[in-house]
């Protein structure tokens, strides 16, 4: 057993290694070229900071016990752990250059998660590269990440690819006149794409056919966004659409050529961590 790794674990190469190191130089050139800044976080945090965001599962983080401080956990991504950066150290900074706002970050880590059960032997460790833009939302923060990730799949040299956009504030407030113990059924189904299940869950022939109608929301974004604008939609429903729509002209104007983009109003998770 010492001569083997643990069920998971996996040794990179010194090829693998090379080849990881050419996709991280490549994806860290764009990231300055957008001006974001490195960021490196602990490996360990509190297990309550990881599951402060709702999108980690306690039973995913591979977790370490302090009997005198409490529960640690190696980290299952980073979004959690920069948040808690920003406020513990960038925001309790006496620099003025720390307090400035936006704040353009990106790491490059490895992060930990507990395989699922039945998926013993499943890798255990993994290697991410992202951004965060933190202190701005909306439209233009919306596109700003948008493009980068455009432009890191073209620094890749990937071609024939496209990017999926989902809306995950548009597909609850859809899923809202569904009953409250149903809304969670349909929107699993819908997250993982299993029309089966749709189709024998007791709901009314009126609920079902709003769910089926919600599963097919996906395709070209002016056709989705037709089909949707169908619907009764609310106030609130309506800005969504109309802020969808700026954006895929936003995306589209900004670029040498429209963006291969598909609107996937399906594509949620089971969490409400994202939008």
């Amino acid at each position: 057993m010492i001569h083997q790794p643990p069920p998971g674990a996996r040794d990179l190469l010194p090829l693998e290694v090379t080849q990881k190191r050419w996709i991280a130089n490549h994806l860290q050139q764009v990231f300055h070229r957008w001006s974001y800044h490195r960021i490196i976080t602990s490996t360990l945090e509190w297990l309550d900071t990881l599951m402060a965001g709702g999108a980690v599962e306690r039973s995913t983080v591979i977790q370490l016990h302090d009997a005198e401080e409490g529960t640690l956990g190696l980290r299952p991504e980073l979004t959690a752990s920069i948040a808690r950066a920003m406020v513990t150290r960038i925001a309790g900074s006496n620099s003025e250059a720390c307090l400035s706002l936006p704040q353009r970050l990106y790491y490059n880590a490895n992060v930990f998660r507990r395989p699922t059960i039945g998926n013993h032997g499943r890798q255990l460790e993994f290697y991410q590269s992202g951004v965060e833009l933190l202190g701005v939302g909306g439209l233009l923060a919306d596109g700003e990440i948008l493009l980068l990730l455009a432009d890191c799949l073209n620094n890749l040299g990937l071609q024939q690819w496209h990017l999926i956009l989902g809306e995950a504030r548009l597909t609850r407030s859809l899923l809202s006149p569904f009953p409250k113990p149903m809304q969670d059924k349909v929107r699993q189904a819908i997250a993982y794409l299993d029309r089966v299940s749709l189709e024998t869950l007791p709901l009314s022939p009126e609920l079902r056919e709003r769910a089926l109608f919600l599963f097919d929301l996906r395709g070209d974004p002016a056709d989705v966004l037709q089909k949707v604008a169908s619907l009764d939609l609310d106030s609130s429903e309506h800005e969504i659409v109309s802020n969808l729509k700026s954006l895929v002209e936003l995306l589209n104007s900004s670029s040498a050529s429209p963006l291969p983009i598909v609107l996937d109003l399906t594509l949620v998770q089971t969490f409400d961590y994202y939008t």
